[in-house]
């Protein structure tokens, strides 16, 4: 890969552009969306103290370390929308940059800025920095991560003597940032393990780093255990849990599932088919010139990064079914460096060689939608309940677990009554006395003694499908009126026959 060293203002200016151009992409339209989905779970836990955290996420399949983040966070800024949503704006931003600056220094800066830009303009991205969840910050610390093992193994690849001393001092450098960085990592998600996996398999490529350099290999992998010690047992019996009990996740449909997730990083059908036919082309030039053209360390890793997360992770989902697209965060910061190392690589020649990619960002660019839905109107769904309710109505809610999204909008008093449990006692009890019962199935309540009732199937049949709790309704009442929220939430309002 050839290597063109740019000079200190160009990278310091392209820095700059690329984190301001993020923040304002990401950042224009991060309150449209109403709190929906997993959010209002990460903001009522934040709310407790660190203890109460830590021990009822103990029970659940992420680690404690967002919660607490975002619990010091919502303490100076609240929890509105903009407040729980802003950390992971900013994660982003920090990514961009972590992108752009592996780019440089391990590539070229073409690909740093292709991939900076492809990062910036990807929908997938755009929606998870609207969201006040782990995925932005697994998303950073995983560049971030393999910036600082790639530095290390660069430098540790090369013969230090004795009158290098920065050399060595940039070695403790990145050696101590990886184990501070992958301890954070992994205790943002489990999945964040492999990002350590895809280290430790390269790092074993590599016979030279393992003569020499296996104690300090083996060290900082039992800094790694010993710090992750006191969840250990967590993630091993979260991960038994799943595998045995299963979860309501459909499993991935084969190749059709593949081509929809990287159609998913990549916007739109004709990008992703544009870059299926760029990545073969890469490979196809690669094989002709392999015996002439050497690929760098940092294109090797970038590869082996993404197929084998990409790859591995839906082989494991055909096993346990899981929320792959989330899931693949770490693929997907790959598959952003990927894209750039590929548009650059397949075309050497000086008057077009800027074709390709210039053709692939601008279709990024064009098909980006800063505005983009999550699918969850749940904020419209409530205000809905709310001026249709009467103080003698009844208003129902399946499934269970949509209790936080609710109180969310309905309340906000109503959602800050945390009761350091998994439970949601606090907020149950208070939505009662509102009238206001969540269920999973009818038999759950007693309805029959209301006049008038509501009814929020907010994905019902998803997660517990022939409930019929709306056909039973129907049978001694009437159906007054019914509202539809984009894309899940139905409002039928009953009143007695």
């Amino acid at each position: 890969m050839e290597m063109k060293k740019i000079g200190n203002k160009e990278y310091v200016f392209m820095s700059i552009a690329l984190v301001l151009l993020n923040f304002l992409i990401k950042g224009l339209y991060i309150s449209n969306n109403s709190i929906g989905g997993d959010e209002p779970f990460s903001i009522y836990y934040a709310q407790m103290d660190i203890g109460s955290i830590i021990n009822c996420l103990s029970a659940g399949n992420n680690p404690p370390f967002y919660e607490i983040f975002l619990h010091f966070w919502v303490k100076l800024f609240g929890i509105s929308e903009l407040s729980v949503r802003l950390p992971s704006l900013i994660f982003s931003s920090i990514t961009v940059f972590y992108i752009y600056k592996l780019g440089v220094k391990h590539l070229n800066n073409k690909i740093a800025i292709y991939s900076g830009i492809i990062f910036i303009f990807s929908n997938y991205h755009i929606l998870l920095t609207h969201e006040s969840r782990s995925y932005a910050l697994l998303g950073m610390l995983t560049i971030m991560s393999m910036y600082y093992f790639l530095g290390l193994i660069s430098l540790i690849s090369k013969p230090l003597d004795g009158t290098n001393k920065s050399a060595g001092i940039s070695v403790r450098k990145y050696y101590f940032a990886l184990i501070l960085v992958n301890i954070i990592l992994i205790y943002t998600h489990y999945f964040g393990f492999f990002v350590l996996i895809v280290q430790v398999l390269f790092f074993l490529f590599y016979k030279k780093l393992i003569i020499n350099y296996w104690k300090q290999f083996l060290i900082m992998l039992g800094i790694l255990v010993l710090l992750f010690s006191p969840n250990i047992v967590v993630f091993f019996t979260r991960f038994y849990g799943s595998y045995t009990t299963g979860t309501y996740v459909m499993p991935p449909k084969g190749f059709d599932s593949i081509y929809g997730m990287l159609r998913t990083f990549s916007n739109v059908p004709v990008i992703a088919a544009s870059l299926i036919l760029v990545f073969l082309s890469a490979i196809i030039r690669y094989i002709i010139k392999r015996k002439t053209e050497t690929s760098g360390l940092a294109s090797r890793l970038v590869v082996f990064w993404f197929v084998f997360i990409f790859f591995f992770m839906f082989g494991i989902s055909y096993v346990v079914p899981m929320f792959i697209d989330r899931y693949l965060m770490p693929a997907s910061i790959a598959f952003c460096l990927l894209a750039g190392i590929s548009i650059d690589y397949i075309i050497r020649i000086k008057r077009i060689e800027y074709i390709i990619p210039g053709l692939i960002c601008l279709l990024f660019i064009v098909s980006a939608h800063p505005n983009i839905s999550n699918k969850r109107n749940v904020r419209d769904t409530v205000a809905k309940i709310k001026e249709i309710k009467g103080k003698e109505t009844l208003v129902l809610i399946c499934p269970k677990d949509f209790i936080l999204n609710y109180a969310y909008y309905y309340d906000q008093n109503i959602f800050k009554k945390y009761d350091n449990s998994s439970g949601y006692i606090n907020i149950y009890e208070s939505l009662k006395s509102e009238n206001v019962f969540v269920i999973n199935t009818i038999n759950d309540v007693d309805y029959k003694k209301w006049k008038d009732i509501i009814y929020l199937d907010a994905g019902s049949d998803y997660y517990f499908p022939g409930n019929n709790i709306k056909s039973t309704i129907g049978n001694d009442y009437n159906m007054e009126s019914r509202f539809e929220f984009y894309e899940i939430f139905n409002v039928y309002k009953f009143n007695l026959k």
